[in-house]
């Protein structure tokens, strides 16, 4: 029995110590303070979720449910929810290392770019966990494309939909490789495809039918992108718009049907997910650098067929590089720092600077926000509301209260022209805290109900903390 297992170890020893690798360079992600905002509203919601309250209708935002789903099982809690992002990590570089056929390098560069902070993978953004089901959707079909596989793939894909939708779109990457490759098969297998990506879509609209939330599901997975997409200018030419952007992909497939004779299958089918997951990262024109995360696979791979194996489509690499470092620069695409933050959390660890300077190094608000929670925490009972004018739901997660409202912050609020009814909500629910900064005259109400109510009881930073009038614990 011992030695089997040393076998399987030796034969497995590389891959192992990337594994081990990944735990370790995650650990200090499950210590950090809650300062991420989109994190502070998974929590949010996955907490009012565990207590009851409706998806999209009691609680709100604009994502699929899949994440705020694993918000519910971390029971809103940050080291719960770092914790399985911590596993399924793990599992995403095992499922690539076969996916790469167990090339060492290809899953090396795979492990640390959706593990170091670079682009954000310390943080538990919808990205990170729909890697491991389009990355196992690709290798199925890679491996063998029968339509029993693809059927599954295109379930895989589905899933990742309910994450986020652009994990959905990479679903289009097998039908355009098969239609590029001039498969005759082409229509019988996109067909299996398609229908294995709707199986889990069409099972979340009956849940949320059942529910009588659908609206508000639709809004949220797919109609809410229409105007997110749109929101946001890029100052570049061609490539500034979502038209232009699919233009141009048109015509990098174009391209890469011209010449695929004259290239390996593998040049072509790595041009053809390359180009399909670039349009999908700058499918908003946002420079956020988890939306890199979706490249990553396919750059991995690219990197290892182009040092090692497929030489002969130079060219295409060539583009493929050029075009992606041209598109970070140009969308403006920001990163953050690696080293410093490893060496912020060793310093804490090993005394050399306190839990606050630890805290404070990842936001200035951060200390702020603790003590604002704290304070709310003690003056307030487990089910009473709070309302939080802003946008730091991080006091939400931190404080374990719900929002008065559906909404956890604040240009959620004025997105969707909810101010008249967010006053109406607050006048009606009447929240034991509200915490505003700046005037409160931008919600139409809440500087009248304060006034008549509302008592400050505190001011933290540039926060002003009001209690409801004659309610103490």
């Amino acid at each position: 029995m011992i030695s089997k297992i040393e076998t399987w170890i030796r034969t497995r020893e590389v891959i192992l110590i990337i594994l081990a690798l990944v735990v370790l360079l995650r650990i200090p992600s499950l210590f950090e303070p809650y300062w991420y905002g989109d994190e502070g509203i998974y929590l949010t919601v996955g907490r009012a979720m565990r207590q009851g309250v409706e998806l999209y209708r009691g609680i709100y935002d604009n994502k699929p449910p899949l994440i705020y789903t694993l918000a519910v099982v971390a029971d809103g809690k940050q080291f719960w929810f770092k914790f399985i992002l911590m596993l399924w990590g793990v599992a995403t570089v095992a499922v690539f290392w076969n996916v790469s056929r167990c090339r060492v390098w290809p899953t090396a560069i795979f492990a640390l770019l959706t593990t170091l902070p670079l682009l954000e993978g310390n943080i538990a953004n919808a990205e990170l966990f729909f890697l491991l089901l389009t990355v196992g959707a690709f290798g199925l079909v890679w491996k063998d494309d029968s339509l029993k596989n693809i059927f599954g793939a295109g379930i895989l894909y589905g899933v990742a939909g309910l994450f986020k939708t652009p994990g959905l779109l990479e679903a289009a990457v097998w039908p355009t490789i098969w239609l590029v490759s001039r498969d005759k098969e082409w229509l019988k297998k996109s067909g299996w495809m398609g229908v294995g990506a709707a199986i889990p879509m069409g099972l979340a609209a009956i849940y949320f039918l059942g529910r009588g939330t659908l609206p508000e599901f639709i809004t949220a997975a797919g109609v809410k992108m229409i105007p997110y997409l749109s929101s946001w200018n890029v100052n570049l030419p061609v490539v500034g718009t979502l038209w232009g952007r699919a233009i141009l992909l048109v015509s990098w497939l174009v391209g890469l049907w011209l010449v695929r004779r004259k290239i390996p299958r593998t040049v072509v089918i790595m041009g053809v997910w390359w180009g399909i997951t670039l349009f999908a990262a700058l499918l908003s024109g946002r420079p956020y650098p988890h939306y890199l995360l979706q490249m990553v696979p396919v750059v991995s791979l690219a990197v290892g067929a182009m040092l090692w194996k497929e030489k002969k489509g130079k060219l295409v690499w060539l583009a493929m590089a050029g075009v992606t470092i041209a598109a970070v620069v140009g969308f403006k695409f920001y990163v953050y720092p690696v080293v410093s933050y490893y060496q912020n959390w060793g310093k804490w660890v090993l005394g050399q600077q306190s839990h606050e300077a630890y805290m404070q190094w990842f936001n200035p608000q951060v200390k702020n926000n603790y003590e604002i929670a704290k304070f709310i925490k003690a003056g307030s009972g487990r089910d009473e509301r709070i309302f939080v004018w802003g946008d730091e739901p991080m006091i939400y997660a931190l404080s374990r209260r719900l929002p008065a409202t559906k909404y956890t912050v604040e240009y959620h609020v004025k997105e969707f022209g909810a101010q008249k009814a967010t006053g109406e909500k607050l006048k009606e629910m009447r929240p034991r805290y509200v915490v505003f900064w700046g005037d409160g005259e931008n919600l139409p109400g809440l500087a009248e109900l304060l006034k008549e109510e509302y008592i400050l009881e505190t001011k933290v930073g540039e926060a002003q903390v009001y209690r409801l009038f004659g309610h103490r614990l």
